[in-house]
């Protein structure tokens, strides 16, 4: 006989019945909205190419997932596009509770086939967008409150470039001091910073790309500085600090920066982080210490991000910096 306080087991029908939607949604809730469309775009591209193939995207065969990634990389696309994809048809097939077919050994060789062509043509190195260091960034704040011409061949008033430049300004020295993620400056609300008596602030992140707890960042005081220039009076607390929506608003705005300022093109979003991980390096910042002060999980990227200002303090950089051999040598043998 069962014990009186022991409730008799539920029909595992009716247990599911009662919690589905709820466990549904709380999975849908550990992603971030960003991460949600992205997958979303991904999962719409493979299900129109599968059924264009006419096959069946859902649930979907192993062979029509590594048929997919192979016509995906014949298209020129890079191996975290590819990776992408993958994440994205599994999160769908998990979401329906169905199978994933991206764990199948067929698809995990494909994917490491396709891998070993790109290193072998050269395109296994991530692209790395160029970073906003400290010398760059002072080109954008001397270049920033400039009139621009827009699309329509009308140039912005005096007033207008004044605001906008001021805009500018804050987004690269803020992005720069806290290394934001684009999608963090994006999310970035005015009660989220605190701003410090000594001219400093700190800025909360409250979730990130790679976790859901917040972190505080320190932000210098001419960042500060060019924070409460834009601030507006009585700033509401849920208001946008950079007044744009997405990270590729923040991507844009940045790259437009620094072709104004006269830097070309390849910056955008990542610019700031690469560019500050540089400087840092360059300062003698160990990877352990950078790896905390940008949040990064694994040192793969900041690692890659800082590799160039790394072998620059290196040890043949420091035999280089020391005089040329027949220098050194004549120095020895007069110290001797």
């Amino acid at each position: 006989m069962p014990h009186r306080d022991i409730a008799p087991a539920q029909p595992a029908g009716e247990l599911r019945s009662r919690y589905l939607d709820a466990i549904l949604n709380a999975v849908e809730e550990s992603r971030r909205p960003a991460t949600r469309r992205v997958y979303g775009s991904a999962w719409k591209r493979f299900r129109r190419w599968a059924e264009a193939e006419g096959l069946q995207p859902l649930p979907a065969d192993p062979m029509t997932v590594a048929a997919y990634l192979t016509r995906r990389a014949e298209q020129g696309l890079s191996q975290s596009t590819l990776s992408l994809d993958r994440k994205a048809i599994s999160h769908f097939h998990r979401t329906a509770n169905l199978p994933t077919p991206t764990i199948s050994e067929g698809v995990k060789l494909t994917l490491a086939g396709l891998r070993n062509q790109a290193a072998r043509q050269g395109r296994a190195e991530p692209h790395q967008a160029r970073g906003l260091t400290g010398e760059r960034l002072a080109a954008i704040v001397r270049t920033a409150h400039r009139r621009r011409t827009g699309q329509t061949g009308r140039k912005e008033s005096k007033a207008a470039a004044l605001r906008r430049g001021d805009v500018d300004i804050a987004i690269a020295t803020v992005m720069r001091d806290a290394l934001l993620r684009r999608s963090e400056a994006a999310e970035l609300r005015w009660g989220d910073v605190e701003f410090s008596a000594d001219g400093s602030s700190l800025v909360t992140i409250r979730r990130s790309k790679t976790s859901h707890v917040s972190a505080v960042q320190y932000v210098g005081t001419d960042a500060t500085a060019a924070l409460r220039r834009i601030r507006p009076l009585n700033a509401h607390p849920d208001s946008r600090v950079f007044g744009l929506r997405s990270g590729r608003s923040i991507s844009n705005r940045l790259g437009a920066m620094a072709r104004e300022a006269g830097l070309g093109e390849g910056f955008s979003g990542h610019s700031p982080r690469v560019g500050m991980a540089q400087d840092l390096t360059a300062a003698g910042v160990g990877l352990a210490a950078l790896m905390v002060a940008g949040r990064w999980r694994s040192e793969r990227m900041p690692a890659h991000y800082a590799r160039g200002e790394a072998a620059r303090r290196g040890a043949v950089a420091k035999l280089h910096g020391e005089g040329s051999w027949a220098e050194k040598t004549h120095r020895r043998r007069q110290a001797g």
